[in-house]
């Protein structure tokens, strides 16, 4: 997923590195003025496909 940077608002700035925790995921940004930042997603709050594989590893964990 495409971000702005809040620094300098350059656009359509692409994930550096992506991981996944959980039913999360943190991207971790750099724009070509050298700016950093993170964004922690909940990936149950973006899509039915999402929300059912969260469910289906949060199950497996507890098992």
């Amino acid at each position: 997923m495409k971000d702005t940077c809040p620094s300098c608002l350059a656009r359509d700035i692409a994930p550096a590195e992506s991981r996944t925790r959980g039913d999360r995921v943190v991207d971790g940004y750099r724009c070509p003025r050298r700016h950093a930042w993170a964004v922690t997603r909940d990936l149950t709050a973006y899509s039915e496909l999402h929300a059912r594989r969260a469910r289906n590893r949060t199950r497996k964990a507890a098992a």
